[in-house]
């Protein structure tokens, strides 16, 4: 298989669970995206605001704010910031009010990798 070249598009990844965010970063080095961690919600803002991805992987359950929060201070900041959530519980409440905040996609955990190999090709590469 040929390297692949590395896109000009950076992800944030994320996610209170360390070994979520490390699967989750080699993952999408290995498809050729730049992404970078996070483990908490005032990491993530810190995190948006000095380095400016196109995408983030977020995390909507994390113990100092919740994703939801993280995804409305980062609109704040740039409202064309598109986010795939990801989450452990079938919560239908939080998927509605991710969508109004303009969240791409909903991921559950366990992340399946075919699954999250495709949205990652319908919304990302695809798209920018």
């Amino acid at each position: 298989m040929a390297q692949k070249e590395v896109l000009a598009m950076k992800i944030l990844v994320v996610d209170d669970e360390v070994e979520v965010v490390n699967f989750l970063c080699v993952f999408l080095n290995r498809l050729g995206i730049s992404a970078e961690k996070a483990i908490c919600g005032k990491e993530a803002l810190e995190a948006f605001r000095n380095n400016r991805p196109e995408w983030v992987f977020l995390d909507i359950k994390m113990p100092d704010m919740d994703g939801l929060e993280v995804l409305k201070k980062m609109k704040e900041i740039d409202p064309n910031i598109k986010a795939m959530m990801i989450t452990g519980r079938n919560d239908e409440s939080a998927q509605n009010e991710a969508q109004a905040l303009g969240a791409s996609d909903y991921l559950m955990k366990p992340i399946d990798l075919d699954n999250l190999r495709k949205k990652i090709e319908q919304y990302i590469l695809t798209k920018g």
